[in-house]
């Protein structure tokens, strides 16, 4: 055997191992883009059921209870209560809108830029969220004439004030950081991986 058909041989033999090594690197980068890909799935049909529910909410739950008065607070609570829950609609949408735009076709850096424009969103809309929640509520309790401040409704007032404490505390550290926290690892192991081969 001549040496130029020893270097035919090693040239066939390094392309095979090459070609080998791009197919396994690209299925072991679809194994690891399918967890983040289904984990972003869940935001989305999250974020689309954010669409539906506030308008079955106000459909079966608000409208029958409340009844139309000639009153100024009345048109004070529908213009606090709709103030908030328009804006509330308002940003379920364009957040709905950001997670489609995360494209997993496209290079990592691409897809960690989208990720992160929806982290920041989503935590800037949270905590104004969280902020306006309570003038909803007030916009709510005027137009159903209930009183804000008396003996009967402390309880309730007060029960209302510790589950909402409760939310903003379970929201910001187990739900929004936790769920990109685990994104970003896992696009992590995406670039590490391509970085290495």
């Amino acid at each position: 055997m001549e040496l130029a058909e020893l270097q035919i041989m090693w040239k066939q033999y390094d392309n095979k191992l090459s070609e080998t090594t791009r197919l396994n690197k690209e299925i072991l980068k679809r194994m690891l883009q399918a967890k983040p890909e289904k984990r972003l799935n869940g935001i989305r049909i999250k974020a689309a059921f954010n669409l539906i529910l506030p308008l079955v909410l106000i459909s079966l739950v608000l409208l029958p209870g409340v009844q139309f008065r000639n009153e100024i607070d009345f048109y004070f609570g529908i213009l606090l209560f709709g103030t908030v829950y328009i804006l509330f609609y308002l940003w379920a949408v364009k957040y709905f809108l950001l997670t489609g735009k995360v494209d997993f076709t496209e290079p990592v850096v691409q897809i960690r830029k989208s990720v992160r424009q929806m982290e920041k969103y989503k935590i800037k809309i949270t905590r104004l969220g969280f902020f306006l929640i309570p003038f909803g509520m007030i916009g709510v309790f005027l137009m159903s004439k209930i009183p804000i401040i008396s003996k009967s409704s402390i309880f309730p007032l007060a029960l209302i004030v510790v589950v909402f404490i409760g939310s903003v505390y379970f929201t910001f550290k187990y739900q929004i950081f936790e769920q990109f926290k685990k994104i970003n690892s896992e696009l992590d192991e995406i670039e590490q991986l391509e970085r290495n081969y």
